[in-house]
């Protein structure tokens, strides 16, 4: 794409809203792109982007949509209450009742139109149109009065292609990540090491007596894990590390801990030792850490948020990346 939208609206258009996925996606398409600080009053966006341009016609599109439905509304809805057809009121206040609740109905019709119009999503839009009308001292390319696309359409497909490409990143990242981790045997004892160097509150790691063994210990929640590695034949370093629990002194491993085993062995990146130290380090504060999503510490059970989902990186030269998550109940994940 490397037309801009037109300042002036076309007559006529069908696009549909974008649904919630798509519009998850492309905030999140959007938000990387954006240079200039949230709160500027003119957001500096990426206008070399095919997914930038398409989002912001699907976006002038959906607008004018909007504006044929109020077309509709008004006056014809306002005086719907007195269509022939429809049956009388049976009174002059029940008249007067149907009237302002059609009233009520086109004006908040009229507030979500304004809304969407002077929102923050469409606010770089408007810029970028009045720069480039300010470029081109206002001879712009005049509209047919028909959209020639369905630029939601169309949007939908630029994301699911842009997602493809995401995830076929990814998975070839992981895999370099992975046979790096199975180069040699020795590798997930640097891992170990270089773990046990931040010194994580409240967690100790030690090796276990096994080959491709660890113990965690969560001493403040009461927890022990026994991290195992599991090897395929003719393949250097660990393949899968296996979570089991292991009961404290005089003790039997509690249904919490059972729980806390059931998602570390759940995870993703099973053959990631770092990933899963990570993970495990996340449970320290099980008792006192609330669930990202209803903000409580027991969910309607009693139960305490078990669920681990992967937030962010953060990068760390030379070594690899520190995971953390999120924390959730299992009725809320």
């Amino acid at each position: 794409m490397s037309t801009a939208p037109s300042a002036s609206v076309p007559a006529s258009g069908t696009s549909s809203a974008p649904n919630s996925d798509v519009t998850k996606l492309e905030h999140s398409n959007q938000n990387s792109q954006v240079l200039g600080s949230e709160n500027s009053d003119a957001q500096q966006v990426n206008w070399e982007s095919e997914l930038q341009l398409v989002s912001s016609l699907a976006k002038l599109q959906e607008l004018e949509r909007k504006v044929h439905e109020l077309r509709q509304f008004l006056p014809e809805g306002l005086l719907e209450p007195l269509v022939p057809e429809k049956p009388a009121p049976d009174s002059p206040a029940q008249l007067r009742n149907d009237l302002e609740q059609a009233t009520r109905a086109r004006l908040a019709g009229v507030e979500s139109f304004q809304s969407l119009w002077r929102g923050t999503e469409m606010k770089p839009v408007w810029s970028h149109v009045e720069s480039r009308i300010k470029e081109s001292n206002g001879d712009l390319i005049q509209p047919t009065g028909m959209w020639e696309k369905d630029y939601d359409v169309l949007l939908k497909e630029l994301i699911k292609t842009e997602k493809t490409k995401k995830e076929d990143i990814e998975r070839e990242q992981e895999q370099i990540e992975r046979s790096k981790a199975q180069s040699s045997d020795g590798e997930w004892q640097a891992i170990v090491e270089r773990f046990t160097q931040r010194d994580v509150p409240g967690m100790r790691v030690v090796k276990g007596q096994d080959p491709f063994s660890v113990s965690a210990v969560l001493a403040k929640a009461g927890m022990i894990f026994s991290i195992k590695g599991l090897q395929e034949p003719g393949v250097p370093g660990v393949s899968e590390w296996q979570v089991s629990s292991e009961p404290p002194p005089g003790r039997s491993p509690s249904k919490l801990q059972h729980a806390v085993q059931d998602c570390l062995n759940s995870r993703t990146r099973k053959w990631d030792l770092a990933f899963l130290l990570d993970m495990v380090s996340s449970y320290v504060d099980i008792k006192q850490t609330t669930c990202v999503k209803c903000n409580r510490l027991a969910d309607n059970s009693a139960q305490l948020p078990t669920i681990r989902r992967v937030q962010s990186t953060q990068p760390s030269q030379n070594n690899p990346p520190i995971f953390t998550f999120d924390t959730l109940h299992l009725s809320c994940a």
